[in-house]
């Protein structure tokens, strides 16, 4: 990959966790905001402030910027004003009205309680690092991982990092042995290869069976998001492209009314979750936009509901997605080295 590079970063997974999670804190206001705004909770034209929705979730007002920062490089919420954003990509809603009225905890699908705000599960404010630190030993091979000293790497509970061990587990990271010892699942060149079959046979039925259930505004979100980030290309934090992927990958098949489908595909994730850690991170962004104008087209056969173009369109994503992958998988092997962590052991 003659375009790539890697692009150093000094700071530990361990101490990116450690502020318990400003990052986790503002990753799930995001989503709320997001699930809201997608949902129709949050009407196109409401009106958001940081104070309000502080107030709301208990928070201070850092991630709360930090979230409509990603919510608006994303395309779903648009300045006002210099004060505030309102809901929907345009400045001006398409009725010319902003509305002004304070939105609720209903309205951000939270229950009203005693102290109000964000509860946060123990496990949400480590998981992301730990993710990160097993995709890295993924690219190396299959290793034994201690959970006991893995809890206590990140100051939690043996039980907390069991939840985050079996996430891992469903997203395709980690497996047990029939004495139930974690162990790492080696990401190379062979295992890519198997995922991208799976995914090449499975995955253009599923969009193309979702694309007849899903509703016809979510799909202008997400085309819009893409041809926002398309012309910000390569001036986007790297967020933005995990949440891109997840559009397509994640959220619009979810739609796909067949539960077996959706769950045979969940195993393929860690295909994404590399790209998440490493692409705008440690790998620079490709000369050329990764594959904006491929999910364009898929998108835009969804809204046709053309189920045929859609796992068409699907088919050759997938293909030109497999090569990349590979090259970064190799890339990635021949300028990094294994992570020396205490919880990582030889598997025997």
């Amino acid at each position: 990959m003659p375009t790539a590079k890697i692009q150093q970063n000094t700071t530990s997974a361990a101490d990116k966790a450690s502020p318990a999670g400003k990052t986790g804190l503002t990753a799930k206001i995001s989503r709320i905001l997001r699930d809201a705004i997608l949902s129709g909770r949050l009407p196109r034209g409401q009106l958001l402030l940081e104070t309000h929705v502080a107030n709301l979730v208990g928070s201070s007002r850092v991630p709360i910027k930090q979230a409509f920062a990603q919510l608006h490089a994303q395309g779903l919420i648009s300045r006002f004003d210099g004060r505030g954003f309102i809901v929907g990509p345009d400045p001006v809603p398409g009725n010319g009205t902003v509305i002004r009225a304070p939105i609720t905890a209903a309205s951000l699908g939270l229950e009203e309680g005693e102290g109000g705000g964000l509860k946060e599960r123990a496990w949400e404010g480590v998981y992301d690092p730990v993710e990160s630190e097993l995709i890295h030993c993924s690219l190396y091979g299959r290793f034994r991982i201690n959970e006991q000293e893995l809890a206590s790497r990140y100051g939690v509970s043996r039980t907390v990092m069991h939840d985050v061990l079996m996430l891992a587990q469903v997203n395709g990271l980690v497996t047990k042995d029939e004495r139930s010892r974690w162990y790492s699942v080696p990401l190379d060149e062979s295992r890519v290869t198997f995922l991208y079959e799976l995914r090449e046979h499975l995955e253009p039925v599923a969009l193309s069976k979702a694309a007849l259930s899903i509703p016809p505004q979510e799909l202008e979100r997400v085309g819009g998001r893409l041809t926002e980030a398309l012309r910000l290309y390569p001036k986007l934090p790297a967020e933005t492209l995990d949440e891109l992927e997840l559009d397509l990958h994640v959220r619009c098949l979810g739609h796909c009314p067949n539960p077996e489908l959706v769950e045979a595909l969940k195993r393929t994730r860690c295909i994404l979750i590399f790209g998440k850690h490493l692409l705008g991170r440690e790998i620079a962004f490709p000369n050329e936009e990764p594959f904006f104008d491929e999910h364009r087209r898929i998108i835009d056969a969804m809204m046709r509901r053309d189920e045929a173009a859609v796992a068409r369109e699907t088919l050759a994503h997938l293909r030109k997605a497999r090569t990349k992958v590979l090259d970064r998988v190799r890339y990635s092997r021949s300028v990094t080295a294994p992570l020396d962590l205490p919880y990582i052991k030889e598997a025997g």
